[in-house]
């Protein structure tokens, strides 16, 4: 029965926690049931082809996933979780970067209370979230109406149980097997997050907004600091670009984790980086006002400090999740 259980784990990695175990004691008791009767009907055991169509005909894992889960209707049952997994990987991208524009004009406005740059991010957000949040349903919409109309259908439910991936078994941080579509995903909008990387030093206004302009008229300027910072970023961009093509390659997995806490560690380096300094802001010009650019960098000093403890944290104990489950444990002996 090793192709049902390679089965079971491919539907279950779409399956809520609480709910999973109770999920797939329920479908591999009709599947057995199901295989029971078809060898009754035959009069031998089946072989591995016999449980593959049995497999097929009772659907592809994802499908059958959303079987067990919330009915949702707003692009379809075979694409929400690619539209869903798309909506969680760019709307956070979208408030990071209006927070750090709304903060660049905080940061260099001599007026504005903390308040009312609050109340300016959270009604300036909105926009953003549901201009992008447009976009990407459009887009899957447009998905969908091409796989109920065209060949992609045909492709989207294709599938051979014969190559569902082996049984793992569960450990602690390791991550459930992703569809090539995921992958595909995935490496995509890392592409579009680099190009937008890339692209800010010839368009600033793309991350700090109107700030851009507020910097020019209070005569303040980055300090070298945030040049050093972004070289580490492209680094931690490219690294991260090598693992998820690496993600393609079967025999590759292996180093995946490794290569992950390397990305962490850098991640903590550029973050501590920014703690450990003192000097964000400089003056551009005589007419600059030394003292608000002090001000402002303490300030943001320890906001970094806060988010470099932060940071900290969650790499130990990612590293130690790591240790644990890669070095045998040994038992002391007194």
């Amino acid at each position: 029965m090793d192709l049902l259980e390679r089965y079971l784990q491919a539907v279950g990695q779409y399956l809520p926690a609480k709910t999973k175990d109770d999920t797939i004691a329920e479908l591999r008791a009709n599947l057995l049931e199901q295989i029971d009767a078809r060898e009754e009907e035959l009069g031998r055991p089946l072989n591995e082809g016999d449980v593959a169509a049995i497999l097929k005909a009772h659907g592809k894992p994802e499908v059958v996933a959303l079987r067990y889960l919330p009915q949702q209707s707003l692009i379809g049952p075979a694409v929400f979780p690619f539209y869903k997994l798309t909506m969680v990987r760019v709307l956070p991208l979208v408030v990071l970067v209006s927070l750090i524009a709304q903060g660049a004009v905080y940061a260099t406005s001599r007026h504005e209370t903390f308040v009312h740059a609050l109340v300016r991010f959270a009604l300036s957000v909105w926009p953003s979230l549901l201009i992008s949040a447009a976009i990407i349903t459009a887009i899957f919409a447009a998905i969908e109406w091409a796989r109920e109309r065209g060949k992609l259908g045909e492709q989207w439910n294709a599938w051979d149980p014969m190559k569902l991936p082996s049984v793992q078994l569960p450990a602690v941080g390791d991550e459930s097997p992703r569809s090539t579509f995921k992958r595909v995903l995935d490496l995509s909008l890392h592409c579009l997050w680099m190009a937008y990387v890339l692209w800010v030093p010839w368009h600033p206004f793309w991350i700090m907004g109107p700030g851009v302009f507020y910097m020019d008229s209070l005569n303040v300027a980055l300090a070298p600091v945030w040049h050093t910072f972004y070289e580490l970023l492209i680094v931690l961009l490219v690294v991260q670009l090598v693992m998820k093509l690496l993600a393609f390659a079967p025999g590759a997995q292996k180093a995946l984790v490794p290569m992950k806490t390397a990305t962490d560690l850098l991640g903590l380096v550029a973050v501590g980086m920014l703690a450990a300094s003192s000097t964000y802001f400089v003056a551009a010009g005589a007419a600059a006002d030394t003292q608000q650019i002090a001000t402002v960098n303490y300030s943001v000093g320890i906001a970094f400090r806060i988010v470099f403890l932060i940071v900290l944290v969650g790499f130990m104990k990612e590293l130690w999740k790591y240790v644990k489950h890669t070095k045998p444990v040994q038992r002391m002996a007194f």
